[in-house]
């Protein structure tokens, strides 16, 4: 080999020792962290997301358009600051929120979020202020369904119906059906007091009576008659009001009809 080839040779190995001392030996710099790595776990190197991340991370991205960074609320949504985990939750698992359109009434539909993201969104908007906890409401074989009754009646009926059907209560407003409702939800519901519903506090309605009118909410629901009549698959006294006007004037007509002709005859 003569010594052009020689140095050339030289030359290609030194340049290759200088890269690799320069890429990954002792004249490289140190590693940067890329974002994600600023939250791995000190022991297997897992990345750690905090309930509260998680919730702050979820409420900028579906709730802050409406009520605001940190809650503080918009013309288009209230304030969330002292709304609490008992009326986050309810309106999150009823799939009220996120609401599509803020300037239309809220309904019942399907969770957006998972069990895991719901309860992160519920710790962020509790840990904003002093809001009304979860209920503890628990309906079993000993609750007072007869108690639940009357504490039902005394605070539900006038606008949810004696069958829990639901009701206009005017104003374009409508209170919905309660039959489908989990025991849970029935008592965040009664502590919050949510859109045009009244809040009653443990003075009004105390803890046992939650789960007293839950358990009566159950028992309407898998009664096997209705006293008041067929309620025409419990779409609600409202529209079952204009069936029966509807079924009504048809048979007055018919009954008119029948005694023109008769007359003619």
């Amino acid at each position: 080999m003569d010594r052009r080839a020689t140095g050339g040779l030289a030359a290609l190995v030194s340049l290759a020792g200088l890269g690799w001392a320069a890429i990954a030996g002792p004249l490289a710099a140190p590693a940067i962290p890329a974002p994600e790595d600023a939250r791995l776990a000190s022991a297997g190197g897992v990345a750690q997301v905090t309930a509260s991340d998680r919730g702050l991370e979820l409420f900028q991205a579906s709730c802050a358009a409406c009520h605001g960074p940190g809650g503080v609320g918009t013309p288009s949504a209230p304030a969330l600051i002292d709304a609490g985990a008992a009326l986050t939750d309810f309106m999150l698992r009823t799939g009220r929120m996120p609401a599509p359109n803020p300037y239309e009434q809220v309904r019942r539909t399907q969770p957006v979020f998972g069990d895991a993201d719901i309860e992160a969104i519920v710790g962020y908007v509790a840990s904003l202020g002093n809001g009304p906890p979860i209920p503890n409401v628990q309906v079993t074989a000993a609750t007072d369904t007869a108690a639940g009754r009357a504490a039902y009646i005394a605070t539900c009926a006038a606008c949810h119906g004696a069958g829990a059907s639901g009701d206009a209560v005017g104003g374009g407003s409508v209170a919905p059906r309660l039959l489908d409702t989990a025991p849970t939800q029935v008592g965040e519901a009664i502590r919050t007091g949510p859109r045009n519903m009244p809040a009653f506090d443990a003075n009004q309605v105390s803890d046992e009576q939650l789960s007293e009118i839950a358990a009566y909410l159950q028992f309407l629901k898998t009664r096997d008659a209705a006293p008041g009549g067929a309620p025409l698959g419990g779409v609600g006294p409202v529209a079952e009001g204009y069936v029966g006007w509807i079924v009504y004037l048809v048979a007055l007509l018919g009954v008119t009809r029948w005694i023109e002709r008769r007359r003619r005859g």
